[in-house]
């Protein structure tokens, strides 16, 4: 008689060789940090409990890594493969407890070969927290549902109340949660009981802090995600975008685990399943059901649904071992293929000169030559300008502001946003470093080419003098080009405000 194997080490021994092997990248990686990436940086030497774009929870990470690891750019990012790890033991804890150890290995696999999970581990990303609160909020209700405690509630709250503050997207658990209280007796006996305030008070303990921080601030970090989703040409159909935001999650989930996860659905629609199937199928089709009208009504970003991938995974993972026994192999080999194609993209990326043999350079030309970038500035910057010591430095970009502080504009300069209108402000760097008036000179980089923005610094400085543009070479062919400009006398116009 065979032995049945032990999936819960084979899933350890899973994680712990792709943790190892995406630490490996983020240690040897060429590229540095993102214009966003160092803005989360920036965010998390000043935590606070809202920032312009985002909710605080990315800032909280990576204050947590760097102050372990200090900031270099590997340890901003260490806490993506980490937390991609733990995520993935909890969907196999999550699996395990539904269904069955198999298809819990199944499902951490299915989860950490995801094409979005191998690129996601070599960035500092808001989806990466966002995805471990909702696979613990996913196994908080699991258990809540079949044994309910006052810790489960406990769990279920505190992951939906951080999720929150990691990313608005985890409001799309709530409907798929609504769903199975209205449909699921057990689920409404735990939720509508003496455990019911244990779930909503942790989610207004976290939640209530980032509200009253967006009352304070004008509601600025709703308004930008509402803005993200606006649809700038009225109320309309757009049947294309909707069509390219699913042609995106093959390259999110997998081509592979796209066509399982949709057979999965297709039996769930057939009632070919148990019943706590189908709830787990609510959890993984909330936020695609959301993203797609938002996509079919204007426009979508491929990763708006990946908090769909939580679910999709387990339940993809127990059709293939549970309802699809013969498919199980060309499952398996498909996963190796696709991971081997990943591990082979992902070193090629490692290696500049192929990426420019390749013609991909502009794929990382904004997380090339920063420091070449700093220095070459700074450079400038002490020369001065017509005798002149300039007495800060100012941008109009809000990544190249973030890029240039990560990597130390400020050991030469004050550096400053310069703003086209005053509200409503763009970023958190306008709020939190809007330009000072003054006499003194100050070097300009102007990246915005719209003749508005020349006419207003010309408006803005009482002397404004064209200088040599900053052209970096970014490698294959790429160039990082920045108009410069010395303005004198800053007084902001206040007709353009």
């Amino acid at each position: 008689m065979t032995a049945e194997p032990n999936f819960h080490t084979q899933t350890l021994w899973l994680i712990g060789g792709l943790f190892l092997i995406r630490l490996l990248f983020l240690f040897i990686s060429p590229y540095n940090l993102h214009g966003d990436e160092a803005q989360y940086w920036a965010w998390s030497k000043d935590l606070d409990w809202g920032f312009f774009t985002k909710p605080p929870g990315i800032a909280a990470v990576i204050a947590a890594t760097t102050s372990i690891f200090g900031d270099a750019e590997w340890a901003v990012r260490l806490s993506s493969p980490l937390l991609h790890s733990v995520t993935a033991y909890v969907i196999y804890r999550t699996t395990r407890f539904v269904f069955s150890s198999a298809a819990g290995f199944w499902a951490a696999a299915f989860y950490l070969l995801m094409p979005a999970v191998w690129l996601s581990s070599g960035i500092a990303s808001t989806d990466v927290p966002l995805l471990l609160c909702w696979a613990v909020a996913l196994n908080g209700w699991v258990h809540l549902r079949n044994r309910p405690s006052a810790g489960r509630a406990f769990q279920l709250g505190m992951a939906i109340g951080l999720g929150i503050l990691c990313k608005y997207a985890m409001l799309f658990f709530l409907p798929a949660l609504i769903f199975a209280v209205v449909f699921d007796a057990l689920t409404r006996r735990a939720v509508i009981s003496k455990y019911g305030l244990l779930i909503v008070l942790p989610i207004l303990a976290w939640v209530t802090p980032n509200m009253v921080w967006n009352m304070e601030h004008d509601f600025a970090t709703l308004e930008h995600t509402a803005a993200n989703a606006k649809m700038e040409n009225g109320a309309s159909i757009h049947p294309l975008s909707l069509l390219k935001f699913w042609g995106s999650q093959l390259a999110v989930f997998g081509p592979v685990s796209v066509v399982l996860f949709l057979g999965a659905l297709r039996a769930v629609v057939k009632k070919q399943i148990e019943k706590p199937s189908l709830f787990v199928a609510a959890f993984a089709l909330s936020p695609l059901i959301f993203i797609s009208f938002q996509a079919l009504l204007a426009k979508a970003n491929a990763n708006w649904a990946v908090s769909a991938y939580i679910a999709a995974s387990i339940l993809t993972a127990h059709f293939c071992v549970t309802h699809w026994p013969k498919l199980r192999l060309w499952t398996r080999n498909s996963l190796a293929i696709q991971t081997m194609a990943c591990l082979a993209l992902a070193a090629v990326y490692m290696m500049p000169s192929a990426v420019n043999a390749l013609g991909r350079a502009n794929d990382v030309k904004r997380v090339r030559a920063w420091p070449e970038t700093v220095s070459v500035i700074s450079g400038l910057y002490e020369q001065g300008h017509d005798g002149n010591s300039y007495r800060a430095v100012a941008t109009d970009k809000r990544i190249h502001f973030y890029g240039l502080n990560y990597y130390g504009i400020g050991e030469t300069a004050p550096l400053y946003m310069w703003l086209l209108k005053a509200k409503p402000v763009n970023n958190h760097a306008e709020i939190s470093h809007p330009l000072p008036a003054g006499s003194g000179p100050v070097l300009i980089l102007n990246y915005e080419t719209e003749s508005e923005y020349i006419d207003a610094l010309k408006e803005d400085f009482a002397r404004l003098e064209a200088l040599p543009p900053l052209d970096i070479d970014l490698g294959g062919g790429k160039r990082r080009t920045i108009k410069l400009f010395a303005g004198y006398d800053y007084k902001p116009t206040t007709s353009r405000y």
